[in-house]
């Protein structure tokens, strides 16, 4: 006889879940396979949730563009922007503003395709970064109070410096000392409001390099750039440099690279945590600067997200990969650090993510469907799957389902995919329908394997009700291989 016990709380993706379809490494409580799963919560894992749209958050309302960024801090009570294209939007936790001033088109006049980078405030000014026609950008200036535009306000207005800047990624940071630093291409750009001096190459890495991402930490710029920038096949350097905003070199340590190209950054306590991709590598890599190095904490599928791609929720640091929601961290710390897919990115291209109002926000779009929505309720496009049990070679005599209480409308369905998924099971079901009351449920499979896992699907679940999985116990005994 043997038995095998999953417990909660999980433990996320097993190492290396994207190299195989059928996943045979890591803990019993580690996913080989998951979508869109909540797994936060140590009582048990269940559905992630879905994504409701703000009011005009649609094509059909007045969102036209894809969101690139949103403004993470609010300018105001329940106020922050995106902006994505030619639009500067007005965002509150329910509602995309229509009302005149908002949305607000961007537009310079003597050049075309305006396609907006990222927003930064200072007082009462919104500065709104963007790349236009002939191979250069341009920043503008919101004065928030009277809804007053300057869309070439940066090539124009500064009293020292006004000038166009790269066409290039533009990540903007406000620094404790009231000033603002920005990416531009091969240099860090920088703009003192109170000198009103605008220098738009105030540090300059080396030609070719490109500034991908741009925060503030102890007293120092972060600036996560590649070189030589190639794009396509070719082999990048991304390193992650820590300049003092006064010296003409970056600082000596630590100044970490990877042979590959880094994407966005994020700093949560005193620490720079990175997303890049090592040179021909299968999958990318979520990993945080350690002294000199950048020490690699897990590996996933999907992509690299950029500056306007990641985010903080319920202590969770959350990201952007191949079109849907990553979160790594706990909202207990004394639980431990996870990796899971959490929730749907909604159309097939995700723009900004951010988390202004507590409430995630999500920008996508597809061809001519552009959306900004937040999460709500919960998705059924949920599934969670065990990793490859070899018990070779056995039966299945019986699986003993623990979960909590059930509503109208939850359910959850199981079924048993073995022998390296040649065949399946449907094993059954667990619904308010047929087992409420219930707070356990036996099946009984009886199945000959060699191996095998268990699929739980909520697919003909509930966006209103969810169905918590709290514990998994598998029974079987062996058998005499003839």
């Amino acid at each position: 006889m043997w038995n095998i016990v999953i417990n909660s709380p999980l433990a996320g993706f097993v190492p290396g879940y994207f190299m195989d379809a059928y996943p045979t490494i890591g803990n019993r409580n580690m996913a080989g396979k998951m979508q869109n799963m909540d797994i936060s919560n140590p009582v048990g894992m269940t559905q992630g949730p879905g994504l409701a749209d703000l009011t005009n958050g649609t094509q059909a309302g007045v969102v036209t563009t894809l969101i690139k960024h949103v403004l993470n801090t609010p300018t105001a009570d329940s106020v922050t922007w995106g902006i994505g294209g030619n639009q500067l939007y007005k965002i509150t936790p329910t509602t995309v503003t229509s009302d005149g001033n908002y949305p607000h088109t961007i537009d310079k006049g003597a050049v075309t395709d305006e396609l907006g980078e990222s927003t930064i405030s200072v007082g009462d000014y919104l500065y709104y970064f963007y790349n236009h026609s002939g191979s250069a950008g341009d920043i503008g200036r919101l004065t928030i109070s009277t809804n007053t535009f300057d869309d070439d306000w940066g090539s124009t207005v500064p009293a020292s410096g006004a000038g166009t800047i790269e066409d290039a990624p533009h990540p903007s940071v406000l620094a404790p000392n009231g000033i603002i630093y920005f990416g531009n291409g091969r240099y860090i750009g920088s703009y003192d409001p109170v000198a009103d001096e605008l220098d738009v190459s105030a540090f300059d890495f080396k030609e070719n390099a490109e500034v991908v991402d741009i925060d503030y930490d102890n007293g120092a710029i972060v600036a996560a750039v590649n070189y030589p920038n190639l794009g396509g096949a070719n082999t990048n350097i991304g390193a992650v440099y820590y300049w003092d905003t006064v010296s003409i070199f970056y600082n000596d340590q630590p100044s970490p690279r990877i042979k590959g190209t880094i994407g966005a950054m994020y700093i949560k306590d005193g620490v720079t945590f990175v997303w890049y991709k090592k040179a021909n590598a299968q999958g990318y890599s979520f990993g945080q600067v350690y002294g000199n190095r950048i020490q690699l904490i897990r590996n996933y599928a999907g992509g690299i997200p950029n500056f306007g791609q990641v985010t903080e929720d319920s202590g969770f640091i959350e990201w952007v990969s191949g079109g849907l929601i990553y979160r790594w961290g706990a909202e207990d710390e004394s639980l431990g650090a996870v990796m899971s897919q959490y929730c749907d990115g909604g159309h097939a291209t995700v723009g900004a993510i951010a988390v202004p109002f507590d409430e995630l926000l999500i920008a996508s779009n597809v061809t001519t469907s552009f959306r900004l929505a937040k999460t709500s309720g919960y998705d059924v496009n949920c599934y969670w799957y065990t990793p490859m049990f070899d018990v070779s070679v056995s039966i299945v005599d019986k699986i003993v389902v623990h979960y909590e209480p059930t509503a109208t409308g939850a359910r959850v369905d199981l079924a048993m995919k073995y022998n390296r998924g040649n065949s399946s099971l449907a094993v059954g079901t667990i619904s308010h329908t047929n087992d409420s009351g219930q707070i356990v449920k036996v099946f009984k499979p009886k199945q000959r394997v060699e191996d095998f896992r268990l699929e739980f699907d909520w697919t003909n679940g509930s966006a209103t009700n969810d169905l918590v999985i709290r514990k998994v116990e598998v029974f079987g005994h062996k058998l005499e291989r003839q």
